[in-house]
């Protein structure tokens, strides 16, 4: 492997304003007895933390305020050793901020002002294109603009890279983005929801069954890797060249907070894919970071290191 290989992750990151109370209030209601904690996190730097904590070279692009929760953002990701040298500060909006709350069983409801992340233009991806076409591997989320994550794939097109998609929060996705994925990673009912956005046939299965017709549908327009999360469940994986299913197993863990849980995966899993190692194996590390994500408190805070990963693997005997 090159010395210069590395992860890039494009996308958001926010400040989370965190809640932890007993359960959640219904509509005009006000359940008092929470805690506070602020946190940071959006998708696209809380996957650049558990790359670059699971041992991965990583460079993040995404749009932040000049205001003080991005120079927090910087600093931040700056010390986690993320390089941030290609961020881009808005002049006019603030960074992008998440009020969450979480209940006791570690459940989340969450509701994001996407601020300067929104911003982020087609023609400030072009201008990082060599940076773009000479990664191992993209992640791209959809807290940006989807004229933007378009750009980002035509020009990831153009090299070598391992392209992926998390389509969340989901929205209606293009044909010709779809086709030039190598993976694509929905929860299960994004997965759903995404078919019948693209306006496939009613899926009228259950279960395991749901899932797999509906992967093969997206395989059709030609993504290559599937990949359903399940959360404590796991996730499935349909591989389009032989046609298969693999279903990848979760530990069994004590949940205390699911922030950022997804994102771990899909960082670790990068990480892993762009130091060459197969798909199947790669999941089932993302898995086990997941796993030891969801213990603790915070987003990035919660994402752990790769000895971590791989002491956790060695006493499931997985390694």
């Amino acid at each position: 492997m090159s010395e210069e290989t590395y992860v890039l992750i494009i996308g958001s990151s926010n400040m989370d304003l965190n809640i932890y109370s007993k359960r959640f209030p219904n509509p005009g209601e006000t359940v008092t007895g929470g805690t506070f904690k602020q946190f940071l996190g959006g998708k696209g730097a809380n996957q650049a933390v558990a790359s670059v904590r699971s041992g991965s070279k990583t460079i993040f692009i995404g749009k932040i305020g000049r205001d003080s929760f991005g120079d927090q953002m910087v600093s931040r990701l700056t010390n986690e050793g993320v390089n941030m040298n290609h961020i881009i500060r808005d002049p006019r909006a603030p960074s992008g901020v998440a009020f969450i709350l979480i209940d006791e069983n570690g459940e989340n409801m969450i509701s994001v002002a996407p601020g300067a992340n929104f911003n982020l233009k087609p023609e400030e991806i072009r201008s990082k294109a060599h940076i773009i076409k000479e990664a191992n591997s993209i992640v791209v989320q959809m807290e940006i603009p989807i004229e933007t994550i378009q750009e980002i794939f035509n020009i990831a097109s153009e090299g070598h890279v391992i392209k992926i998609l998390n389509p969340a929060p989901l929205k209606p996705i293009p044909d010709e983005v779809l086709s030039k994925l190598d993976i694509i990673i929905p929860n299960e009912g994004e997965l759903y929801r995404l078919h019948s956005l693209l306006g496939f046939n009613k899926l009228i299965e259950e279960g395991k069954q749901k899932i797999a017709h509906a992967s093969e549908d997206l395989a059709n327009l030609g993504i290559k890797y599937i990949i359903t999360t399940l959360g404590n469940k796991g996730c499935i994986i349909f591989e389009k060249k032989t046609n298969k299913f693999y279903e990848i197993g979760a530990p069994k863990v004590i949940a205390v907070d699911t922030v950022g849980a997804g994102d771990c995966f899909i960082g670790v899993l990068a990480s892993m894919l762009s130091k060459g190692k197969t798909v199947p194996y790669a999941v089932r590390y993302a898995t086990v970071a997941a796993s030891i994500a969801v213990t603790r408190k915070g987003a990035q805070k919660s994402m752990p290191f790769l000895r971590e990963i791989q002491n956790k693997l060695k006493n499931l005997n997985l390694n």
